[in-house]
């Protein structure tokens, strides 16, 4: 009898552990309680944006000398800033092998070596060109169209590359029965000087 009185409580003790939420372990050596849900406190509050301040003197009755703070703007960076940086060692490498994979017929695994390169340096118009044509060979002309579009976009002081892209540009859409647009790349790339 006594055994029967007590077999209701072992689905509410379960039902207790389901709930998901449970107290945080103590943090042992500081005797404080971390709480998970909370914010943390080891996490590095919000900073502010840098703002360099320029000082100037001007003279001052009393003290001849006394300061102004002004805020100046930060520098403004060129959207194709990381156009002109040299390759690592490791996306030269990645492309190499990418272009022996590409001779040796094995395109997937030059995609691959190729997209890590992008993840490395994601501005690159020279490697997002070189992807865009191997997805073209990959019988891809959507995606090859994109990648071009992109490659054009990123190589703006490079108008060699942005030929080469609006012909890839254009072989993709003739691949996909777009004619008219096949043209009107083509007159993109006389109007590029």
């Amino acid at each position: 009898m006594q055994s029967r009185r007590f077999l209701f409580l072992f689905p509410l003790l379960g039902m207790q552990a389901c709930t998901g939420y449970q107290p945080p372990a103590p943090v042992y050596g500081s005797g404080t309680v971390v709480d998970p849900y909370r914010n943390p406190p080891y996490s590095k509050p919000l900073e502010r944006p840098y703002e360099p301040t320029v000082t100037e003197t001007t003279p001052r009755a009393g003290n001849n000398q006394a300061s102004k703070t002004e805020s100046v703007a930060p520098p403004q960076y060129s959207r194709y800033e990381s156009v002109n940086k040299p390759l690592t060692p490791a996306v030269v490498a990645l492309i190499s092998e990418s272009e022996r994979y590409s001779r040796a017929g094995d395109l997937d695994a030059a995609v691959a070596r190729l997209e890590r390169a992008l993840r490395i340096t994601p501005r690159n118009p020279e490697i997002t060109y070189k992807l865009a044509k191997i997805r073209l060979q990959q019988e891809k002309p959507v995606l090859a169209e994109d990648l071009a579009k992109k490659a054009a976009l990123l190589a703006a002081g490079n108008p060699r590359l942005k030929r080469q892209c609006w012909l890839l540009i254009a072989q993709a859409r003739r691949l996909q029965h777009d004619l008219q647009g096949a043209r009107e790349a083509e007159l993109k790339v006389r109007q590029i000087q």
